[in-house]
């Protein structure tokens, strides 16, 4: 089977659009509300981690670069704690895909649509989803390369449009307010936003031009990194930290500050609909990743069949969430950080444990040939 289809063009342009659209949309007040004025340091330190992920990830993945790791991971971790591992990578991309949904639920029903019920948000966009993961993977990567520069017009559109009435005295601030316990516990809460780059261990048989990954993902998430501190160095200017921090939607509440002619209010609609765009995505490669795993668990050679079924469940696991702005806040501030560093770092469980067998099996032969 050629899986050989993403090229790395694809995988800058999908990982810029993948960072930036849930860290700005639904993560940006809490991020300021920990950070304050060393949002820009956080965010540096936050991207670095990342890289170290990415290096981590890619050296595992390299190793076996046509083959998935739900499928390799027996050779390395006893095939029970494989199954656990990939069993429990299944549920946790299904979580989240089905948390970010009814986040996009509640965001919508509040500001949009107050008479429209969750489940029916949820039922048109899970639709959507099983469609476009059925198609296949690449279709989202291709998606994603033209949704790239809507989202790099809507940042110069801003950028140009919002200048006017931000309060350019603050800039001083991100000169001298600085605290070392903010930037602790901001560090502790974005890194695993860019930590998410370990998806790429069950991407990697579908790239070409491998030895490339690396640097492509060094520059996705330096650009994803500009593009995100733009954002939030223009919500402080314009907010401060503490309104900023305690706005549901700072960036929505940015972009009606916009008054281009009187013909247009705002530029809701606008922003709303690349934004809605990126939150797909992000939903739909968790699901398909959910899907895949399930697939290779069950010895299936083709994931279409699971594809309804599996999205009919993250509705339902969506809608049966706590619902609410501060529930959803209180995951975030709580659990949200730990339960995603343990996703993260078993990519590095697996890559000590195969270099320890290769260390040892190594030596073994060693010894051997001396004998």
């Amino acid at each position: 089977m050629k899986t050989e289809q993403i090229t790395q063009n694809q995988l800058i342009l999908f990982l810029i659009v993948y960072f930036y659209s849930t860290l700005v949309g639904f993560a940006s007040a809490h991020l300021i509300h920990l950070s304050q004025y060393d949002t820009v340091i956080v965010l540096m330190i936050g991207g670095l981690g990342g890289c170290i992920y990415a290096f981590i990830t890619i050296k595992l993945a390299k190793r076996r670069p046509t083959e998935f790791i739900s499928h390799y991971g027996k050779e390395i971790f006893p095939y029970w704690i494989h199954v656990i591992f990939m069993g429990f990578y299944c549920f946790s991309f299904l979580h989240i895909s089905a948390f970010i949904l009814r986040e996009y639920e509640d965001f919508f029903v509040q500001t949009y649509l107050p008479e429209t019920p969750n489940w029916a948000i949820g039922i048109i966009l899970g639709f959507v989803v099983a469609v476009t993961v059925r198609s296949g993977v690449v279709t989202l990567f291709r998606t994603a390369q033209g949704l790239f520069f809507l989202v790099i017009l809507a940042d110069i559109v801003i950028t140009a449009f919002i200048g006017k009435e931000l309060k350019w005295d603050r800039w001083m601030a991100f000169v001298t307010n600085h605290s070392w316990q903010n930037i602790y516990k901001g560090s502790f809460y974005t890194i695993p936003f860019f930590g998410e780059v370990v998806i790429l261990v069950f991407l990697f048989p579908y790239l070409a031009n491998k030895n490339k990954t690396l640097t492509s993902v060094i520059w996705a998430v330096s650009l994803s990194m500009l593009f995100i501190i733009i954002t939030m160095v223009f919500l402080l200017l314009l907010f401060g930290p503490n309104l900023a921090s305690h706005t549901t939607y700072p960036m929505l509440e940015m972009v009606r500050y916009i008054r281009i002619a009187d013909f247009i209010e705002n530029l809701d609609p606008f922003l709303i609909s690349i934004w809605s765009t990126t939150i797909y995505l992000k939903i739909s490669i968790m699901f398909y990743l959910s899907v895949q795993i399930l697939a290779h668990l069950f010895h299936l050679k083709d994931h279409r069949p699971l594809v309804f079924s599996l999205a009919a469940v993250m509705v339902a696991l969506s809608l049966q969430m706590p619902g609410g702005t501060s529930s959803l806040t209180s995951f975030f501030t709580e659990s949200w950080a730990a339960y995603s560093y343990f996703i993260e770092c078993i990519p590095i469980l697996y890559l000590l444990t195969d270099t320890l067998k290769r260390f040892i099996k190594k030596r073994s032969a060693k010894k051997a040939e001396t004998n």
